[in-house]
């Protein structure tokens, strides 16, 4: 063990050995040495006297200034005895700021406590003033509501009154809200005033009522200006009838009911005397015997035997009637100024100022309704209204009963819609009812004066109708005038969204109308002798039907039938004319023409392209022709001037018979090329050459 103990203690020598050898060779001084070859022995000895030099030196200095060491000492003895004395003003100083901390503290707790004290004290004394201020009835308000006149201030005594009313009966809602807990009407102040509110509201309610039966009352004085009174008297006063509603709900019901009695009474005398006094402006436009097809004496002027087409203008020609469309929302017809202009509307316009006078008191009833008695239904505004309505639609079914004006009832079809877009527009709903009615008394009637129009065509005997002469008859006027006037106000019916079926009734009653005026326009024509006038008659009338329909810029289905009508009559007559001059060289062309189209069919091109003509039946023809065909010409032209007045009709059928003429001769000059080939006729001097008849042609086109 002694042997394991050298062993381990010579280890750990060996190991500091060798650690102080590494530290030694790294140094810098034992590397200069080192390297210098200097003796370590020698050097370490010097080291050592060095050494001892240095401390005796520093003793030697010691003892030179230990004077100021002794000072030095003194002085930090003083310094100490001051920092010590120090320390302990410091520690009185932080004594007495703890005793201060405490008292603030203190402080701060009396502050807190007496600012929830002051918080509460404000609670309570807010509570009170609230409760004083519903609670408490001042002098004032309560000799005003007892005595004064209803007036600005009285509204507000009453408003006062029954905000103090709702307060003291309220029993649940401001318990919450009370600063002593209880509800006011619990409370013995509440207890006390309550019964003295009540007797003060009876007071008030007595006073309001006295008020609102006065004024209305005024309502049915005449002269008297309706408007004016809801404005000044009753609207600017709706919180007295809220105050009712609300705390006497028995005396508002007998308020509204005495006002709903009073305004529709005044309203059903103002119109039924708006009525009486527009009856006289009234424009009589047609009666029962304007019909298209009436018999010629109820036609004649009361100092002619002639026929008096000047009625054409009022029944069947819309002219400037329908100006009332434009002026569906311009104010009612003011009867006094009318009356002294001494003028006359038609019926479709005294039918807008009264229903443009109704929308207006609609509008005015049902807007004062919402606002004086908080009305939104349509109860009290039909109440008001229905004896007017009634007035109205009686008045118009009365009217109806002897109506027989088409345009009219069509043009009060379209202010009827007209006006109820503006109804729309004043999102006013109440008069919705009203003009369905209105469309179901005009559409019926509508209907009768089509049918009677319609059987006075079809049951028409043309020997009462008048005479008939080659000019349009009176009965084409007024079916031209009628129809383009339907179908002008019929244009715009689909897009305005009232057809409602009365748009296919219209379409169906005017085709059955015009197969009618056809028909009987036929049986006229027979009243004249010869084909020829008939179809000059019937070329008149239609090109007449056409003349009006283009002055009223019509274009449609009923412009195109008479179009495509009046050409097949114009090519018979052109025909009709031609056979008088040129019947012999019409007919030859036309067999032979007939007879080369058999050839060609049956295969004979040869024979076809050179047919077989009589030679002298050829040259008579020719000279024939050649001999009359100027005076057929200016016999045709006379005759045209003769039996058509329209320039415009006269012209197309002479262009187009003269053009018919020259097609004739051209044919027949090209069969008498295939015939004769290359070979000259004798009679090829006296031919035409179609540039001769060209020129003529063009005189009397320019002269006509």
């Amino acid at each position: 063990a002694m042997a394991a103990a050298v062993e381990l203690t010579g280890e750990l020598f060996s190991e500091e050995f060798s650690g102080d050898l590494e530290r030694l060779h790294s140094d810098e001084f034992v590397q200069a040495a080192l390297n210098q070859g200097v003796d370590l022995r020698g050097y370490s000895r010097q080291i050592d006297q060095e050494l001892r030099e240095v401390e005796v030196e520093s003793v030697r200095d010691y003892v030179a200034q230990s004077e100021k060491v002794v000072d030095l000492h003194n002085q930090m003895q003083t310094c100490d005895a001051i920092l010590a004395r120090m320390q302990e003003m410091l520690l009185g100083f932080q004594a007495d700021l703890g005793g201060i901390s405490d008292e603030i503290k203190h402080l701060q707790s009396e502050s807190l406590s007496l600012n929830v004290k002051l918080r509460n004290r404000r609670t309570v004394e807010d509570g009170l003033r609230d409760f004083l201020e519903h609670i408490v009835m001042p002098p004032d308000m309560v000799e005003s509501i007892c005595s004064a006149e209803v007036n600005d201030s009285y509204l507000e005594y009453v408003v006062a009154l029954n905000s103090k009313l709702h307060y003291a009966q309220d029993d649940v809602t401001l318990q919450q809200e009370s600063s002593l807990g209880i509800a006011p009407s619990e409370t013995v102040a509440g207890q006390e005033v309550v019964p003295e509110l009540e007797k003060l509201r009876l007071k008030a309610v007595a006073k309001v009522r006295e008020y609102m039966l006065q004024k209305i009352g005024e309502l049915r004085k005449p002269k008297t200006n309706v408007q004016i009174i809801q404005k000044t008297a009753l609207l600017k006063y709706h919180h007295l009838m809220e105050f009712l509603m609300e705390k006497a709900p028995e005396v508002a019901e007998e308020v509204r009911t005495t006002y709903v009695d009073s305004m529709g009474r005044t309203l059903h005398a103002l119109f039924k005397a708006y009525h009486s006094q527009l009856s006289k402006l009234d424009m009589e436009i047609a009666n029962k015997y304007d019909m298209i097809a009436v018999e010629e004496n109820a036609t004649k002027s009361v100092f002619s035997s002639k026929v008096d087409l000047s009625k054409r203008g009022d029944a069947f020609s819309l002219g400037g009637r329908d100006q009332v469309l434009e002026n569906v929302d311009v104010g009612p017809i003011l009867v006094h100024l009318a009356q002294a202009e001494e003028a006359r509307y038609p019926y479709e316009a005294l039918f807008r100022s009264i229903i443009k006078h109704l929308m207006d008191s609609a509008t005015n009833e049902y807007l004062f309704g919402i606002d004086f008695f908080n009305d939104r239904s349509f109860e009290t505004f039909n109440l008001i209204f229905a004896r007017t309505i009634s007035l109205c639609l009686e008045n118009l079914e009365n009217y109806l009963f002897t109506c027989w004006d088409a345009i009219g009832l069509l043009l009060m079809i379209k202010v009827v819609h007209a006006q109820r877009l503006v109804m729309q527009r004043r999102r006013i709903p109440v008069l919705d009812s009203v003009f369905d009615r209105i469309n179901m008394l005009l559409w019926p009637r509508l209907k009768v004066i089509l049918d009677a129009n319609l059987r006075s065509v079809e049951q028409a005997q043309p020997r009462k109708l008048g005479s008939v002469t080659k000019n349009p008859h009176y009965v084409t006027r007024r079916y031209s005038e009628f129809t383009a006037s339907i179908l002008t106000l019929h244009g715009g019916m689909e897009s305005l969204g009232i057809a409602g079926g009365g748009e296919d009734m219209l379409r169906n009653d005017l085709t059955k109308l015009r197969a009618g005026i056809v028909e009987l326009l036929k049986r006229l024509s027979e009243e004249l002798p010869t084909p020829k006038q008939r179809l000059v008659f019937l070329i008149n009338n239609y090109d007449q039907i056409l003349s009006v329909f283009a002055e009223r810029n019509m274009v449609g289905e009923e412009t195109a039938w008479f179009d495509e009508t009046l050409a097949q009559h114009r090519g018979l007559f052109v025909e009709e004319e031609l056979s008088q001059g040129f019947s012999q060289l019409i007919a030859f062309v036309q067999q032979t023409e007939a007879a080369m189209a058999g050839s060609k069919a049956a295969g004979g091109a040869a024979e076809a392209a050179a047919p077989e003509v009589d030679n002298a039946l050829v040259e008579s023809l020719v000279r024939d022709f050649a001999a009359k065909w100027k005076g057929a010409i200016e016999a045709i032209n006379q005759d045209v001037l003769d039996y058509f007045s329209s320039f415009r009709n006269g012209m197309e059928i002479l262009k187009h018979t003269l053009t018919q003429l020259l097609l004739y001769y051209t044919r027949f000059q090209d069969i008498i090329k295939r015939s004769y080939g290359r070979r000259t006729p004798g009679f090829q001097k006296d031919v035409v050459s179609t540039a001769t008849i060209l020129v003529e042609i063009k005189k009397y086109s320019r002269s006509y």
